[in-house]
């Protein structure tokens, strides 16, 4: 799984074990187009958590890697989505639901990614609520849980509180990211997606948190109080145990994760600074 350093947005990409990619997010900078590195690659699952623009701006580069599969919030309208845009981000907005609209067919029971069947053993589940209050999007953002063998990564988008309580009701929510290896924090590392009862149940051994280094009020303290801390390397550097590691301070971040025959207790591996 490569979190890429996207500034103020989200990019991931996760290869399973028979080479299909499933895409989290389609954040961008000017000079960073993640989807661009999947040109000729497939991908099997796309999830775009939430229709902001800093969570899909490399839509304008979607013909390098066009999904088999596609999981978007579909609780607002193309007129919703379009209203008070601004001028600059139109024809992304534009592009966007285009994209969307694609996507309309129902999916056979091995077609499903949560089945495992289209990647080769590795899960992937969406977690989301539509009984929020229509004027804040990032409580409609999508939580993925991917599993493969013990592993058990957990990604969210700009979830904020009301979002949380709302899933927090949901007892397979809380058996799903219950004591997660990897933690992809809430709404970029911030105050308003912080939600302690979530956070103390997923339980990780390492929280990522994606940012701009100029962004607002960061509470990796308070995640890092939450996580159980892993061994972090980086090329030409001595290898540290750490509880948070953050695209801001450390760039492009890999993780390796998974079981093989040799090794049943799984792997987690993680690596900063990556190219």
């Amino acid at each position: 799984m490569k979190v890429w350093d996207v500034e103020l947005g989200l990019a991931i990409h996760i290869k399973a074990p028979n080479g299909r990619y499933v895409v989290i997010d389609l954040g961008s900078t000017a000079d960073v187009s993640p989807i661009q590195e999947l040109w000729f690659r497939r991908v099997g699952y796309m999830v775009i958590t939430h229709p902001h623009h800093d969570h899909f701006s490399d839509i304008r580069n979607i013909d390098y890697a066009r999904p088999n599969v596609l999981w978007r919030v579909k609780a607002f309208s193309r007129e919703e989505l379009l209203k008070d845009v601004r001028p600059q981000d139109k024809d992304d907005f534009v592009r966007y639901c285009d994209f969307c609209d694609g996507y309309n067919k129902s999916l056979s029971s091995d077609e499903q990614p949560s089945s495992g069947n289209p990647f080769d053993g590795m899960k992937a589940r969406v977690f989301s609520t539509d009984k929020c209050d229509k004027s804040n999007k990032n409580n409609f953002s999508a939580i993925v849980v991917i599993e493969l063998g013990k592993a058990r990564i957990v990604v969210c988008g700009d979830n904020e509180k009301a979002s949380f309580d709302e899933l927090m009701k949901r007892e397979d929510f809380k058996n799903a990211v219950k004591n997660a290896w990897v933690l992809v924090a809430p709404h970029h590392g911030r105050e308003s997606g912080y939600h302690e009862e979530f956070a103390t149940l997923v339980n990780p051994y390492i929280t990522i948190i994606s940012d701009t280094k100029s962004g607002e009020t960061s509470v990796t303290e308070k995640y890092a109080a939450k996580t159980r801390g892993w061994v972090v390397h980086k090329d030409g550097a001595e290898s540290e145990k750490r509880y948070c590691v953050t695209t801001r301070n450390d760039g492009n971040i890999l993780v390796e994760f998974g079981e093989s025959e040799t090794n049943k207790n799984g792997l987690l591996c993680v690596t900063r600074g990556v190219k």
